[in-house]
């Protein structure tokens, strides 16, 4: 099943560009839209913990605790951004993060690289895919970034990469029980990370009745529960699968070619305006590296 890692991420990658369209299309505000993530998903899970059996190891909860605790600073960080620098200048953040990762990772885990160094081909392909990824993906944005810019977001962008890290560490830990760490990595996270954003979203003058509000559950908080519980899912089963979380984020960051498909169905049936396309030698990049990081993996 190992060999699938790339499926598994592919559907994560897809299911986080609906969770990003979704957000575009309903235009919430957005620590409403982390209350739903966090505090929603929570409540959605909590009723399954007589049901599912935990991870033995108590260093798997601790480390849950601190991923909460990264995620809630991102987002806090993330939205400080796109509020004095604009919301398109963050998207740079995480396919930049995997360039991070995929070096660090190598530090951490030295065997791995000294094991790809004995086929030098194989290291060379995977090195150039991931910096085809990366690329495509910063040139499909088109949002370039000034100097003050990345030093401001330079904190956000290696939280980022320690979640990826992180992430897979607790991945390897629950690895005899992957469900349960699926389960109580989504449990924890949530609570925590939407524990923070709730204080936050309440400190701005806003009121429960805006969380509760029909149109606003029906159309926004639902779905948008249902797919962050589904790329949590997705996106853990791959990095328990991969050796390496730089893989799979590579994959799941290319999630800008599925925005773009989903907003040329979107622009081609609701408005009257087609949404640009990209440069197709880009797009082309972008495929053609994925495939090879497939293949050489």
């Amino acid at each position: 099943m190992q060999q699938y890692w790339w499926l598994v991420s592919v559907f994560a990658s897809f299911i986080f560009a609906m969770y990003i369209f979704a957000n575009q299309v309903f235009k919430l505000k957005g620590s409403l839209v982390m209350i739903y993530r966090g505090i929603g998903a929570a409540i959605v899970l909590l009723p399954f913990i007589p049901l599912i059996p935990g991870v033995a190891d108590p260093k798997f909860y601790y480390l849950c605790l601190v991923q909460g605790v990264l995620i809630a600073y991102l987002d806090n960080r993330l939205f400080n951004a796109s509020s004095r620098f604009g919301a398109e200048i963050t998207g740079v953040i995480q396919p930049v993060s995997v360039l991070f990762g995929f070096v660090i990772w190598f530090i951490l885990v030295p065997q791995q690289f000294w094991d790809l160094c004995q086929n030098p081909w194989r290291l060379f392909l995977i090195t150039a895919s991931i910096l085809g990824i990366v690329a495509s993906v910063l040139m499909l944005k088109k949002n370039p970034m000034s100097r003050k810019a990345f030093f401001y977001l330079l904190p956000a962008l290696l939280t980022v990469t320690a979640l990826d890290l992180l992430g897979k560490k607790l991945m390897d830990i629950g690895q005899d029980n992957v469900l349960g760490a699926i389960f109580y990595y989504s449990v924890i996270t949530s609570v925590v990370a939407g524990g923070v954003n709730a204080i936050a979203f309440f400190r701005e003058g806003n009121g429960i009745a805006e969380v509760l509000r029909l149109k606003n559950l029906l159309f926004a908080g639902i779905p948008i529960i249902v797919l962050i519980l589904a790329m949590y899912a997705f996106k853990n089963y791959s990095l328990y699968l991969s050796e390496n979380p730089a893989y799979v984020m590579a994959v799941i960051y290319s999630y800008p070619i599925w925005i773009l498909l989903a907003n040329n169905i979107y622009s081609h049936y609701f408005t009257s305006k087609l949404y640009a396309r990209p440069n197709r030698l880009v797009l082309l990049t972008m495929m053609v590296s994925i495939i090879v990081l497939i293949l050489s993996v």
